[in-house]
């Protein structure tokens, strides 16, 4: 009988693509996913450290752990992905095996050693030059949309950060490797191919330095074939004139932006060691929105960082009224163990204060995004379907700026293009009727 696994995955679209390689890797091993409420014989936790709240999640697992080895007592246990050096220790007394996303080309051997008795067994090498994990072909989630990393770590040393403590320096993937990668994707029909990075727009083909992603995304924008692209997570300070015009005029290439601001306050800004200032931010967002046909952007914000004053607060607020985001990712401050932050700065701003600041962007934000859709209401869009609902006799998709549509439908219309008119227009989403 064939070994079963289990991948719980937290965080962010880059552990869920090395999820789809960790997939990879353990079904040409021979193993096959567990079914519902059957205890696996390999269950792994994919962490993220962005914030306490997910990794707490984890050190949650231990009482289910227990009880689901009582039901398999052949069960290994196993973490990988984003992990500080605090909870790798820590992880070692719960869990079988630790080892670095890295070293995923290792985990058949890993788990030959998981035989013996020592348990607690932690494998993270030192730092490397390549990633060759990547090579692996992944197991893709979905028939249509496909994750393509493009680069490992960051540079940037954020200081509220924990990336580069978990995964290290940035280390970039060569171009040939990707354009590779992307081509066969496109040939097997994808749809939509979205690339990934810590800081996706500061990648640079390492074999030819001159090769930077603005040549990237017009290989790929060349090619044949009905798909879109998509990248995230840019740099505020990678976007010059070059890329927005590109960005202008490309037919392939998605018209939305995710554009972290963070805080919308200098003092903050510096603080945060994000090396932009709020008028940087803002001019490279206005050549944007001027230049681009329907253009459409989200933002990433941080309430209650160190020392944030209510000041430097309505600083942020103010900015985020004045660019008015479809969307925005809003996290109350959290010290990541060994980040300069949390070594070098006090977290002063009381729970509380953070709550009810960031409950009162939320409400901002459910305004302008509320607005920003009802100019497309009337309109005929281009969706791609992702999803139906069979009992609800509904389809959700996506439009090419990114926005989520709901429509009724009989039939699973999932990996298709096809043409919305935009009837109603709510917080977070539009509807339709397909046309």
């Amino acid at each position: 009988m064939k070994k079963s696994y289990r991948i719980v995955t937290y965080g962010c679209a880059m552990n869920r693509s090395d999820s789809e390689r960790m997939v990879a890797t353990l079904e040409s091993l021979g193993f096959q996913p567990a079914r519902r409420n059957r205890a696996p014989d390999l269950l792994i936790f994919n962490a993220c450290s962005v914030r306490q709240s997910a990794i707490d999640r984890i050190y949650g697992q231990a009482g289910n752990i227990r009880e689901l080895k009582t039901r398999n007592p052949k069960l290994k246990t196993i973490v990988t992905g984003c992990v500080l050096p605090k909870d790798r220790r820590k992880f070692a007394a719960i869990f079988d095996l630790l080892f670095n996303i890295r070293d995923l080309r290792d985990l058949p051997r890993l788990l030959q050693g998981l035989e013996g008795p020592e348990k607690g067994k932690v494998s993270v090498r030192p730092s490397q030059q390549d990633i060759d994990y990547f090579k692996i072909k992944p197991r893709s989630q979905s028939k249509f949309s496909a994750l393509v990393p493009v680069s490992f770590g960051c540079n940037r040393f954020c200081t509220y950060c924990a990336v580069p403590y978990t995964r290290g320096l940035e280390i970039d993937r060569p171009a040939a490797e990707i354009v590779a990668e992307v081509t066969k994707l496109i040939a097997r029909g994808f749809r939509e191919i979205t690339l990934l990075g810590q800081t996706v727009s500061s990648w640079r083909d390492p074999q030819d330095p001159k090769y930077k992603f603005l040549n990237l995304l017009a290989e790929i924008e060349k090619m044949s074939g009905k798909f879109w692209l998509r990248f995230t997570s840019p740099y505020i300070l990678d976007f010059d004139e070059k890329l927005i015009g590109f960005l202008a005029q490309a037919q392939k290439v998605s018209n939305y932006l995710n554009l972290p601001l963070q805080s919308g306050d200098d003092t903050i800004l510096k603080r945060m060691n994000r090396r932009y200032s709020v008028s940087e931010y803002l001019r490279v967002l206005n050549w944007a929105k001027k230049q681009i046909p329907d253009f459409n952007f989200s933002t990433d914000i941080i309430v209650g960082f160190c020392g944030e004053t209510e000041k430097q607060f309505q600083n942020t607020y103010d900015v985020f009224a004045k660019i008015r985001p479809t969307m925005a990712f809003i996290a109350r401050y959290s010290p990541r163990p060994g980040t300069m932050a949390q070594k070098t700065m006090i977290d002063d701003v009381p729970a509380k204060t953070k709550k009810a600041r960031l409950e009162k962007l939320t409400r901002l934000l459910k305004k302008t995004a509320r607005e920003n859709h009802r100019r497309v209401v009337g309109r005929i869009l281009e969706v791609l379907v992702d999803t139906w609902l069979p009992q609800k006799k509904e389809c959700l998709g996506k439009t090419r700026i990114f926005k989520t549509v709901r429509f009724a439908s009989k039939k699973n219309l999932a990996g298709r293009f096809i043409n919305v008119k935009i009837l109603k227009a709510r917080e977070f989403e539009l509807e339709g009727k397909l046309i």
